[in-house]
């Protein structure tokens, strides 16, 4: 039987050494999941009895931590905006890059009349983009897609629980029966499949499905350049897309083939470095 202050100190040793930066903060973490206590308990108190199952648990739990789980995963939620939203390894982890879309989206239309306006967001996820938008713009109607089931499942437990009303589709984009869009906004696979290989252990625990944009990084969001086109019939006033700086160029002149009278922007974010491509009217 140990407390939980030699408990702290155990997991802050073993992240510390095999190099997690916010041991600290990340030990909290797992701590108060796994023992079921809120955060300032387990700042505070040392003296609450752990018992050999839990002692068991947290050392399986940082186990993984230490082999590259990302503690999302582990954790089974991620603060995002603000708020706690469930992800588990059927979906891509929510990133800070994302929240500059969100807010980049926001500053385009939040001066709009968007009272049952149709917003598209493609490639659904943990369900965070059209939770967020759904709440921002309660008087639009909110649609998601994505072609993983899993995902769906994942969006729609987010939503009930964020107590939203969101339409889902799961399908493709290409295949997407869906039209009269107002808006859209995505963070699709955009990584080039070679580059897979070279990325950091813990995202090799995240779904390849919502990292891998195919040869060129360019298959989803040409995909919905072609949906746009051919079953929205360019309906969609706005298309905002986060973007990997490795395809800047190639995306640009897709748009440009695709949209040629529309206006055409890469927005920086704030590492400075080329994140969304802006279509605009």
């Amino acid at each position: 039987m140990i407390n939980l202050g030699e408990a702290k100190k155990v997991t802050f040793k073993t992240l510390l050494e095999n190099n997690i930066k916010d041991y600290q903060f990340e030990g909290l973490s797992l701590l108060s999941k796994i023992l079921e206590l809120d955060t300032k308990t387990v700042i505070t108190e040392n003296n609450i009895e752990i018992s050999l199952e839990q002692k068991n648990l947290i050392e399986k739990i940082t186990k993984k931590r230490i082999e590259g789980m990302p503690l999302a995963y582990l954790t089974k939620e991620k603060l995002f905006f603000n708020e706690r939203f469930y992800v588990d390894k059927n979906v891509l982890i929510p990133r800070h890059e994302t929240e500059e879309l969100i807010d980049y989206f926001f500053s385009l239309i939040e001066k709009e009349n968007l009272k049952n306006k149709r917003i598209l967001d493609i490639g659904t996820g943990s369900g965070i983009i059209p939770i967020i938008c759904k709440k921002k713009f309660p008087k639009a109607n909110i649609f998601t897609l994505d072609k993983s089931n899993n995902a769906i499942k994942i969006a729609k437990k987010n939503a009930d629980e964020k107590e939203v009303e969101i339409n889902f589709i799961h399908s493709e984009i290409i295949k997407a029966n869906i039209n009269e869009i107002d808006y859209v906004i995505s963070n699709p696979p955009y990584i080039k499949t070679e580059m897979l290989s070279k990325l950091s252990n813990e995202v090799n625990f995240e779904p390849k499905l919502a990292l891998d944009g195919g040869e060129d990084g360019l298959n989803i969001i040409r995909d919905i350049f072609l949906w746009e086109k051919n079953t929205n019939k360019n309906n969609a006033k706005k298309i905002i897309i986060e973007i990997d700086e490795n395809i800047t160029l190639e995306v640009m002149q897709l748009a440009k083939n695709f949209y040629p009278k529309m206006s055409i922007e890469i927005i920086k974010d704030l590492a400075e470095k080329d994140r969304i491509i802006a279509i605009t009217e």
